[in-house]
């Protein structure tokens, strides 16, 4: 009887170390401080893994707001500075990130991981 529940104990434990280091599915590939440029010039986004995040750019010093991944490949941002939440197709290569706007009147931006 020890001898099983030592042997559950350890089996849990082995479960729950193998699912904390994978990351789960949870993941957020945006997190991070990323630099680079858009159609009226320099931005920096930090996005903190936890649904907020701030852009700076020539207009704005550090614009708050927050974001939702909706896909690996898709985040809807809505900063405080905007009037609604825009839909930005998201690639990722390396330690590059492109934001490109679903809509055409929203800038694209070309970043690299800070």
């Amino acid at each position: 009887m020890k001898k099983s529940i030592i042997l559950l104990l350890v089996l849990v434990l082995g479960i729950t170390l193998l699912v904390g280091c994978s990351g789960g599915s949870g993941g957020d590939v945006l997190k991070g401080t990323w630099e680079g440029t858009y159609e009226d010039g320099d931005a920096t986004w930090t996005f903190d893994g936890k649904s907020k995040c701030t852009l700076t750019t020539y207009f704005l010093d550090k614009a708050p707001g927050a974001y939702t991944l909706n896909s690996d490949t898709e985040v809807e941002i809505k900063l405080d500075a905007w009037s609604e939440a825009k839909v930005y197709t998201v690639k990722i290569s390396g330690n590059s990130l492109t934001l490109k706007a679903n809509d055409p009147y929203s800038p694209n931006y070309d970043l690299t991981k800070k």
